[in-house]
């Protein structure tokens, strides 16, 4: 009896990956509709086409990245965040669903603050920062990297997307390189601890570490972050960041010390805490 060979790919996808069945079925269109150049509409309306000697060759080669543990964003060269297509490669951290969250609330402080000037901390593929100038062309918006390779990623994602106008991208290291005072910092830093367990998991190994971990807590570039914004933040100026789903606690102390107040905090679609923000309310 002859082993349907997609059959084999999806159960390889829900071992190897820990995904559902559904979800694996869903990847292997998508990896063969880029391999052959075929929207998903076209394999719906064809569904045969995935049985073409020829097109299962190329998907195969695709497959074989994907079964390593190379998350799909990295092999098609893109992913979708808050609605926009963003370049991404191994360059840079893949944008997360959650962090979609942390751009809703800095749009939501901007227009209820009428705030005009923010800085971003770390930007990577630049999806946070062309995000809000994608919803709001009058901000003015400085984002931030350690990395070179980074920041021409995120140059050439604001290009394609029209908002290169509206954002400053300079090489920093956190603040080391920053002037001026801002209206809003907001920043998804690296949180994750040096020797949590999800950094064993596949598809870790092809992000850069350094948008990862941040020391043995995961606490470090939180910490830096807060203690430092308020010599860059006006009067009445916020700060918002993206945490670990366990440090809402220890962000709320961190900014309460560090002078901060209206302090709040959100959940992700998942219920799990993922920012936390404050005002400064008077000036260093």
């Amino acid at each position: 009896m002859k082993v349907d060979p997609l059959e084999l790919d999806i159960n390889s996808l829900t071992r190897k990956c820990s995904m559902s069945r559904s979800e694996a079925i869903s990847e292997i269109k998508i990896l063969f509709g880029f391999a052959n150049d075929l929207d998903q509409l076209e394999l719906i309306k064809e569904p045969g086409v995935m049985r073409d000697p020829v097109k299962l060759k190329k998907y195969k080669r695709v497959f074989n990245d994907r079964i390593t543990g190379k998350p799909v964003a990295y092999i098609l060269g893109y992913k979708e965040f808050y609605g926009l297509p963003f370049e991404v490669n191994e360059r840079v951290l893949i944008p997360r669903p959650d962090t979609e969250l942390l751009v809703n609330l800095a749009i939501e402080k901007i227009q209820q603050y009428s705030l005009k000037t923010v800085l971003e901390l770390g930007t990577g593929s630049g999806a946070i920062a062309a995000s809000i100038a994608t919803h709001l062309p009058n901000i003015k918006i400085t984002a931030t990297d350690v990395s070179s390779d980074a920041l021409e990623v995120a140059l050439a994602n604001a290009i394609t997307l029209g908002v290169n106008h509206l954002i400053d991208f300079k090489y920093s290291d956190w603040f080391s390189e920053i002037s001026g005072k801002f209206d809003l910092i907001v920043s998804n830093p690296p949180y994750i601890a040096e020797d949590h367990a999800c950094l064993q998991r596949d598809g870790a190994k092809y992000e850069p570490s350094i948008a990862l971990t941040s020391g043995l807590s995961g606490l470090d570039a939180l910490t830096l972050i807060v203690s430092q914004s308020r010599n860059f933040l006006n009067k009445d100026g916020w700060l918002l960041l993206e945490h670990g789903y366990d440090q809402r606690d220890s962000c709320r102390q961190l900014l309460s010390a560090g002078g901060f107040t209206s302090l709040f905090d959100e959940s992700d679609l998942g219920g799990n805490p993922r920012v936390s923000g404050g005002r400064i309310e008077d000036e260093s």
